[in-house]
């Protein structure tokens, strides 16, 4: 009997064994599955809320009274912005990259009933408030396209600046604001020492009726741009963004001494104004605390409060506007200090943008649950709060001193994969990811790319900026950074976590950065047609791979890097006489702007014409206007 007992027990441990393995792997196996929720927007009574859930290609709807979710839209592509029609009948999704679309949901029958092509990676956008214009921020493509509505049919493409992600339109329906994301200006240092390097995003306003467009510059520094909000009345445009200290050495992190954060703000009534209209940048760090990355941006129904969604640190932000407009007015305007000297206090409006302690009696700081913390809406005193790693919306009164209403789960809590981890570590930037919480890896490499700014990083000396690399295929490419003073992407994530966001590396949240970068794809290019090269492009790729023209020298396929350092003529004086410098993948060049090592050129074309670049290995010198376009084309292809 007692044998018995022992060989069943040694068969149901078997069985328990061979159940645990095999659901192992099947749960390995399992595809993650994520909401992401991207951004929200509430409808027009108030009492529900749309929710964009990016990773889930859905709408997911929320009732505000009993928050609950009530309903699912199911797009089949990856939404990246909903817009709401005038009259509140109708969704309008942005969905899809490469071949991105415009998707119509009936919001009474809570189904898709249209889809319309609009351009590469569709963001954000606008309805007009007569209801017949829709502009959609083509992200990629670099414009805007207007529709007419109710019909939905492309009316015509406005030019951008680079990257449009987020639009707001007057009440009056004739301007539109448009938020170009990334800056698209030269970064070289310049020999004289008194000259000022201007980077920054600009804000593309379109003129409705006409279709012609003007730029506000932002102040210097200013990019990341994620968030726009525009007050009830129209009086008032709200930027969210990252403030670059790109012109000093990244020696330390106290007061925001490479990376701040901020909310520039614009007075419509001025668009006429030298300025066009920009008043100034405001600070939402504290002296000691950094309020890294700024994202999702709304106002109160009433225009009083101005609320921004802190994703780098999972807060939220609270502003009274009122009092901040009213202690801009109070200052001198810049007109009175031609010479931008110094008072060493804020004296002048530009002087905000350096204050940390502006805001410190005017603002107040929530800390939400979860991790990202991407998309915003106000109802009343309430704020509900998309957070993207977490697939759950926070909930809070801001008039309360409870941080938290109610926890809303869009979903089963997700089980994050090595590379789904890296990813958040990779936006983190809350105590444990950097001191002081002032930026995370994404505030200079957001999407794992480039801020298309210059950086006097410390590896190798000081006083040497030089231009922040696009990280995709960074493992298949060895060395790293410019100089290759790294051996690989790995160990450059280490001394980032030591050297540039100040703590100490943990090693397996750098494995799963690891996992991350090293997953990065590089994106359709916009220059192709239908996913394959222009006849254009395929005439330049005979030019590329002429060897007596040389390109392929440097960059030959697939990865169109020798992996070396190359001497190309390049060296400019700061470089202490360094001369050789890493030949870096072609792949995505369209997005990496601007170029070299220093960032002296934003466009391909004065690579090759003004910086004579090729004609170190090659014979570039010789081609036609012709065949230098067509050569552009194809490398703007890859």
């Amino acid at each position: 009997m007692k044998n018995q007992t022992l060989a069943f027990t040694a068969i149901l441990f078997v069985l328990l064994t061979i159940t645990t393995v095999l659901q192992f792997h099947a749960t390995a196996n399992e595809t993650p599955s994520y909401k992401g929720p991207l951004a929200m927007v509430k409808s027009k009574d108030s009492i529900k809320i749309y929710i964009a859930n990016h990773d889930s290609s859905e709408i997911c709807i929320l009732d505000a009274n009993t928050d609950k979710v009530v309903g699912t839209i199911p797009l089949g592509k990856k939404p990246n912005g909903i817009i709401l029609s005038a009259d509140g009948k109708t969704l309008y999704a942005t969905s899809g990259g490469y071949g991105g679309v415009v998707q119509a949901i009936d919001l009474s029958a809570e189904k898709k009933v249209a889809e319309v092509e609009t351009g590469h990676t569709p963001t954000d956008g606008v309805v007009t408030p007569d209801g017949k214009k829709l502009y959609v921020c083509n992200r990629f493509n670099a414009d805007i396209s207007e529709f007419s509505l109710p019909e939905l049919k492309l009316v015509r493409k406005i030019k951008a600046v680079r990257e449009p992600r987020g639009a707001v339109v007057t009440p009056d329906g004739k301007k539109v604001y448009v938020i170009n994301g990334v800056p698209n200006d030269v970064n070289n240092v310049p020999e004289d020492e008194n000259a000022k390097i201007i980077v920054s995003s600009l804000i593309t306003v379109i003129d409705v009726p006409s279709g012609n467009t003007s730029s506000i510059r932002l102040s210097n520094g200013s990019g990341s741009l994620h968030g726009v909000t525009i007050t009830p009345d129209g009086r008032y445009i709200f930027i969210s963004e990252v403030m670059a200290r790109f012109q000093i050495p990244t020696t330390h992190l106290e007061r925001g001494w490479i990376n701040t954060s901020g909310v520039s703000i614009i007075d419509t009534t001025k668009l006429n104004d030298s300025n066009g209209g920009f008043l100034t940048t405001v600070l939402l760090d504290d002296v000691y605390q950094g309020a890294a990355n700024p994202w999702g941006i709304a106002t109160s129904a009433d225009g009083k409060l101005l609320c921004v969604a802190i994703a780098g640190t999972s807060e939220v932000i609270t502003v009274n506007i009122e009092k901040m407009i009213e202690k801009i007015n109070k200052l001198k305007p810049d007109s009175e200090n031609p010479d931008n000297v110094s008072t060493g206090k804020t004296t002048y409006v530009s002087d905000v943008t350096n204050d940390l302690a502006f805001l410190v009696d005017n603002k107040k700081r929530f800390k939400v649950e979860g991790k990202g913390a991407r998309s915003v809406v106000m109802i009343g005193n309430n704020v509900y709060v998309g957070m993207y790693f977490s697939d759950t919306v926070q909930k809070f009164d801001v008039t309360s001193s409870r941080s938290k209403l109610a926890e809303i789960s869009l979903g089963p809590k997700p089980n994050l994969t090595a590379v789904r981890r890296g990813e958040m570590h990779w936006n983190d930037a809350s105590p444990g990811f950097c001191f002081q919480s002032w930026h995370s890896c994404a505030s200079c490499h957001p999407d794992g790319r480039m801020d298309a700014y210059n950086w006097d990083l410390l590896n190798d000396g000081m006083g040497n900026p030089k231009n922040a690399k696009s990280l995709v295929w960074c493992q298949k490419v060895p060395p790293a950074m410019w100089t290759g003073v790294r051996a690989t992407s790995a160990v450059c994530t280490r001394t980032g976590f030591q050297s540039i966001l100040f703590v100490p590396p943990d090693e397996a949240v750098c494995k799963d950065i690891d996992e991350y970068v090293h997953s990065l794809e590089p994106e359709l290019s916009p220059f192709l047609v239908n996913g394959k090269l222009s006849d254009k492009a395929e005439r330049g790729k005979k030019v590329f791979e002429d060897k007596s023209i040389g390109c392929v020298t440097c960059h030959p396929a697939p990865l169109f890097s020798d992996k070396k350092l190359h001497d190309v003529k390049s060296k400019v004086y700061f470089d202490h006489g360094r001369t050789e410098f890493d030949t870096p993948t072609l792949v995505e060049i369209w997005r990496t702007a601007p170029y070299m090592h220093d960032g002296r050129y934003t466009d391909l074309k004065d690579l090759f014409k003004k910086g004579k670049h090729g004609d170190v290995e090659g014979d570039v010198e010789s081609l036609t206007d012709q065949q230098l376009d067509d050569l552009v084309e194809y490398l703007l292809s890859l």
